[in-house]
């Protein structure tokens, strides 16, 4: 029962967060242990009870973190960063996880050409994540005894010229120190993935640089990637990032094209390779200037956030053709104002009505509601117009029975406009690149 007391302490994982005297009580809890077990045999008794005493303290921590979820995460898994993937929490304290720490260019003789950008092998799961130049989906994977394995599972996001293919093995791949790829066109060239250990961190500070603004707290990691730099871009709630507004998704960061740079204390600028991509991205990818750089500027000025809430409305629709309207709504804490209608006929001889609206100028603030989109239950998003310089909704516009007066509409996916920057100042040897591919 001893020895079981002394492994329970021992095994008390000590997060930054908890109070200095929590801590000291697991540290007296162990010392206390230690000195019970140098005592003469008629003390340890004494020092049972008085170590009994100090982990009621400890199995209280315990407790709280049970119902405290944000502790109990800190308490219980660890963050750990995947380059290519992102931020996970560690699955099993039994079990290592073994990643690809930068991206390996891959061809064949057959001219099949790939870069693989993550790998991460879990217990019972192995992700693989690859830029796929040849359109080639067929890959499969050795583990150390030479067992094949097939995906369970394949994504693919891009075009003619460019996919990014996202594979998941379900079940124990047995790997560690390097994984074996190939392309099922030429399955006796085998690529050798070199992996490394997963490492465990208490925050991301403690790999990437955070910069704050209206309460959203974007970290850059950066990471090597041969003769690239890598930067991966996370928030708190792991908000993709998009280059254009049109069809985003809730939750979506947008980063206009422009609103993004990367800069060197010599006054380069160096252009983002996947800049202007239309998929959702994670990380962007910029060539390494000379030797004599020491730092990278990552700036982002600017981007539009794409709110979760929605709002439904019954709009009053007065007699006429056109005429003013007195209504208004909240959407994500913005007014909108809904102020004059119009009905209209399309080419199709289909009827419309356009709602006039007006809202905070977003020249005037740092952050102000710029548009968001809306629908009927016949139609799920509908047009608009927006002003050529502001780029704010004049109006927006959907069907509408010329018989009825009154017009229901979902509003959804406030589209909130946030001025920053956030500035990331990033010393040049982090993305110094360590990896080789090797082909056998």
């Amino acid at each position: 029962m001893n020895n079981k007391i002394k492994q329970a302490i021992e095994d008390i994982p000590i997060p930054a967060m908890l109070h200095e005297r929590s801590l000291m009580g697991i540290h007296q809890a162990k010392e206390e242990w230690d000195a019970a077990l140098a005592a003469p045999k008629r003390r340890k008794r004494m020092m049972n009870r008085v170590v009994a005493a100090s982990l009621i303290g400890v199995l209280s921590i315990g407790a709280a973190a049970t119902f405290n979820p944000h502790l109990s995460a800190a308490i219980q898994r660890a963050l750990q960063f995947i380059p290519g993937i992102g931020v996970v929490q560690k699955a099993d304290n039994s079990t290592d996880s073994y990643m690809l720490t930068e991206p390996i260019d891959i061809k064949n003789s057959n001219q099949s050409a790939a870069t693989v950008t993550a790998v991460l092998v879990q217990k019972d799961l192995t992700m693989i994540e690859i830029n796929d130049y040849s359109n080639n989906y067929g890959i499969q994977i050795k583990d150390e005894s030479g067992k094949v394995h097939k995906a369970s599972s394949s994504h693919t996001y891009g075009g003619d010229d460019f996919s990014h293919v996202i594979l998941k093995f379900a079940g124990q791949v047995d790997v560690k120190d390097h994984v074996q790829l190939f392309f099922l066109d030429s399955p006796n060239e085998v690529f050798t993935i070199p992996l490394s250990k997963v490492d465990s961190i208490d925050t991301l500070n403690a790999i990437g640089q955070s910069s704050e603004n209206h309460d959203l707290e974007i970290t850059a990691i950066p990471t090597p990637a041969g003769h690239k730099g890598r930067i991966f871009l996370s928030t708190e709630n792991s908000h993709p990032f998009r280059y254009y507004d049109s069809f985003p998704e809730k939750g979506d960061l947008i980063i206009l094209n422009e609103n993004i740079s990367v800069t060197d204390e010599l006054g380069n600028d160096y252009p983002i390779d996947n800049k202007g991509m239309r998929m959702p991205f994670k990380d962007i990818y910029f060539n390494l200037g000379s030797s004599d750089v020491k730092n990278y500027t990552l700036l982002i000025p600017q981007l539009i956030s794409v709110g979760r809430e929605e709002v439904k409305l019954s709009i009053n629709i007065p007699d006429g053709e056109e005429g003013l309207l007195n209504q208004s709504f909240d959407i994500a804490g913005y007014p909108v104002e809904l102020t004059k209608f119009k009905k209209l006929k399309s080419r199709f001889n289909e009827d419309y009505i356009a709602i006039y609206v007006e809202m905070p100028n977003p020249l005037q603030l740092s952050r102000s509601l710029k548009y968001f989109y809306v629908s009927t239950d016949t139609s799920i998003e509908n047009g608009g117009a927006y002003d050529s310089t502001t780029g704010v909704m004049k109006f927006f516009e959907v069907k509408y029975d010329p018989n009825s007066t009154r017009l229901d509409v979902k509003v959804s996916k406030p589209m909130i406009d946030m001025k920053g920057p956030w500035k990331f100042e990033i010393a040049a040897d982090k993305f110094k690149s360590q990896l080789v591919a090797e082909r056998r």
